[in-house]
């Protein structure tokens, strides 16, 4: 009969399993975890590419980013999102009011923005609604401190184009 030490191979087996075991547990805690994150992309989430919109001039990625959220608010008609895509504070409350109510409807339709790059700080947007007479400008303004983020300038009183 042969009897193993107490620092033997027959010890070191329970403790082999034992790792192993909560390596897997480990893993499938990990494994789990990760199914969890939604991998759903931005413009997926936030409705911009469910829009019928069609894009001239040559945007930068943030400007065109920008433009679709405004347009899924309008579209969704919602006031009180559309203002915080801007820096103008109370004018931005008013502007959304008017744009939702006069775009609102025709924002149900295919668009077009046409994209117009002034001097490294602004960029207007002229958005046409098919079938809909008028067009919506848009001024946006970047935002040079925080790394070239825009904002919608609603301050002034462009709708009347």
């Amino acid at each position: 009969m042969r009897r193993e030490s107490r620092y033997g191979r027959g010890r070191g087996r329970p403790l082999a399993a034992a790792v192993a075991r909560a390596a897997a547990v480990a893993t499938t805690a990990l494994l789990l975890g990760a199914c969890t994150t939604d991998h759903t992309p931005p413009h997926v989430k936030d409705g911009r590419a469910d829009l019928d919109l069609s894009v001239t001039g040559q945007p930068s990625s943030e400007a065109l980013a920008l433009v679709e959220k405004a347009l899924v608010r309008i579209q969704r008609q919602d006031e009180e999102g559309l203002p915080k895509l801007s820096y103008d504070g109370e004018d931005a409350e008013k502007a959304a009011e008017k744009w939702v109510a006069k775009w609102g409807d025709a924002a149900q339709r295919p668009m077009t923005a046409d994209f117009a790059v002034d001097p490294k700080k602004y960029v207007t947007v002229t958005i046409r609604f098919r079938g809909v007479r008028g067009v919506l400008p848009l001024t946006l303004e970047a935002d040079t401190d925080d790394d070239w983020a825009y904002g919608i300038v609603t301050g002034k009183e462009d709708d009347k184009r």
